[in-house]
């Protein structure tokens, strides 16, 4: 299977295009810039090279975006709606067009937004969370979604939707605690789109992909006021493991990325978590 993975020199395109090797399927890398990863330079708000590009795929994974980090440095609305709108829609016809079987979209759990606030307890965040985005990525990520569900409804492309969990470069001790409710991998990240890659959907689906959280609906509360109490009732070693670290634990916990949804229908099963890291170094 031929597989274009837009994005390719990011962190989660380098982890896909990684796992898509080991597959052994046969990843096609395409970014803006140079690195060892992609195979080609693809700027994907052009037209014709994103037809060229899409020639013989079977899938495209696309990561490839404007994120919310460039909206904190004052990147101008248009850019993100030329890349995250445009460019996703120049893919999604590419497809059609080139005969591609499957496309694979990465959105963002940022897209949830102010859904995520809730002042007494923490917000249970699955796939039936109604969007409320916050800013001109949030609104592209949506906007790029509802693109793929049409091309879905009315194109006959088999689209779906992955709203990642946050992967960016952290220090360890927020890393951790962002396993705990928020945080991913981009190797579980990978493992969820290699894991999608083959799979033949009947409707139009959006899957939250993050790490595990242990938590249940019932530690919400305590995970708003006192998080270190619903973590050590669930990991007794934890606070040994931080204290020996001069870690803290989280003051609030205001949201729990909920993937049931990509367990029980793609068999995703993250193995980096927060019990990955207290025992990685053991």
């Amino acid at each position: 299977m031929k597989v274009l993975v837009t994005g390719s020199a990011g962190k989660l395109g380098l982890a896909v295009m990684q796992k898509l090797k080991a597959a052994h399927l046969r990843p096609v890398g395409a970014d803006l810039i140079e690195s060892p990863a992609p195979n080609l330079i693809l700027d994907i708000r052009d037209k014709e090279a994103v037809l060229r590009a899409c020639q013989h795929a079977d899938a495209i994974i696309h990561t490839a975006a404007l994120h919310g980090k460039h909206y904190d440095l004052g990147f101008p609305r248009e850019e993100f709606i030329d890349t995250n709108v445009y460019g996703t829609l120049n893919l999604l016809n590419a497809a059609v067009k080139q005969g591609v079987k499957r496309f694979l979209y990465v959105s963002t759990t940022s897209i949830y937004g102010n859904a995520m606030a809730d002042p007494a307890q923490a917000v249970w965040v699955d796939e039936l969370v109604q969007e409320q985005p916050r800013d001109i990525y949030d609104i592209t990520k949506q906007t790029a979604e509802q693109l793929c569900k049409d091309f879905f409804d009315k194109e006959g492309l088999q689209t779906s939707v992955y709203r990642v969990g946050r992967f960016l470069p952290e220090e360890p001790n927020l890393r951790a605690n962002h396993r705990l409710y928020r945080g991913l991998d981009a190797r579980d990240g990978a493992e969820a789109l290699y894991l999608a890659v083959n799979h033949d959907f009947k409707n139009f689906e959006i899957f939250n992909i993050a790490s595990s959280s242990p938590f249940s609906r019932e530690d919400l509360v305590t995970l708003k006021t006192n998080p270190a109490e619903a973590i050590s009732k669930l990991y007794p070693q934890a606070a040994a493991f931080y204290k020996a670290k001069n870690w803290s634990f989280p003051d609030s916990i205001d949201r729990l990325y909920v993937i049931d949804k990509a367990r029980e229908r793609l068999g995703y099963l993250p193995q980096f978590t927060f019990e990955h890291l207290l025992t990685e170094d053991q």
